[in-house]
Parts: C-alpha cells; structure tokens; sequence
C-alpha cells in the first residue's frame, strides 16, 4: 500500500473518530526514529515489546528498521482499517486489533514487557480511557521496562502517568507537522519502589 493510500486511511479513521486519531497525518520519519531510538533491541531479549497506536505504521517500521525482532513486536490498533493495513505491511509482526485498554487480556500470562511504544493521543482522548489505559500500561509493563510517549505539548506535565513511574528522557522533535515531544519512563523495579 503506497503512502497516499495510507494517508486516505488515516483521513477516514479520523473522520470517523477523530478524538482516537488526533492527528491529521501520520508521525514524521523524524518522530519515528525518535520514539524507536528509545528502545534499544537488547531489550527483545528478555520480553516483548508493545506499540500502541501504531495506525500506518512508521513507528513499527522505525523499530524493525532500529533491529527489533518481528517476533517480539505486539502492535495494538484499535481501527480495523488501519489494523488490516498494518497487517499487510508487517506480515511477520503480530497485530491485534483491540482497543490499548485491553492490551492485557490479550498477552499470554507471564509475558514479560520489556517496552511500550505508545503514539495514542491522551490529551484529545475521553478522560476516563485516557486512565483506563494507563492502569492498563501500568499492569502490562515489567518492572524495569519502559514506556515511551510522544505529545504536541512541548510544555508541561504528560497527563495520567503512574506516580512509580520515572521520567529517563524528554527529546524534542521540531521536525513534525505539529512539533512534538518524546518522553521516555521507567517503571521502576519493585525493590526501587518500595525504597522510595
């Protein structure tokens, strides 16, 4: 599926749920790479790795592109269309069309997550799956995993982030149609929490 085509598909998913997309266009080639440089492949060792929102795909083709195994990516779109063209493009990643606050019911008891990529749009969301989800990323993540977000709020707080979390990382991408902001939290191994 050409880039046009995708873009069409991102217009109608936005047409249709425009508080779920957020966003006219896809995330730039800039963004991409940013939020996939947050992982590092090392980290498929030891777990999964789950993006959140992916719609066309280029932040899973930034993280396939950075050396994350097919194998240990978990795409969650919510939009059948853009699910069905996920599936097209990345025939070896495993792509489950579901909404993100469900993402546990559907990972295998005892997966270890070492990641979620999140490109979900928190600040145009309803407030109360903006909350569900992240109970639902606070749930899913391993102890020491990480959680990476982007936002076009390049002041202030990421809203609805678990207390236990810790911020490792903010870059700046001006490079975006809006400019954007890639934070990165850590969710502390349990010994850490309780020391604090």
């Amino acid at each position: 599926m050409d880039r046009l085509k995708r873009q069409m598909l991102v217009l109608k998913a936005l047409a249709r749920n425009p508080r779920d997309m957020g966003t006219l266009f896809p995330s730039s080639p800039y963004l991409a790479r940013a939020m996939a440089g947050a992982v590092s492949p090392h980290m498929a060792k030891s777990g999964v790795f789950i993006e959140l929102g992916a719609g066309t795909g280029p932040v899973t083709e930034a993280l396939l592109k950075r050396g994350i195994p097919a194998g240990r990516l978990i795409v969650i779109e919510k939009s059948p269309a853009l699910a069905k063209c996920l599936q097209e493009r990345f025939p070896h990643v495993d792509v489950r069309c579901c909404g993100a606050e469900e993402m546990s019911t559907c990972m295998p008891e005892g997966t270890r997550v070492s990641a979620i990529i999140s490109s979900l749009p928190f600040r145009s969301l309803p407030r109360e799956i903006s909350v569900s989800i992240m109970r639902e990323v606070e749930r899913t993540l391993s102890f020491g995993g990480i959680f990476v977000q982007f936002t076009y709020a390049l002041v202030g707080k990421m809203p609805f982030i678990p207390a236990e979390f810790r911020k490792v990382r903010t870059r700046l991408v001006p490079f975006n149609a809006p400019p954007a902001k890639v934070e990165v939290y850590l969710k502390p191994k349990a010994k850490d929490v309780i020391a604090v």
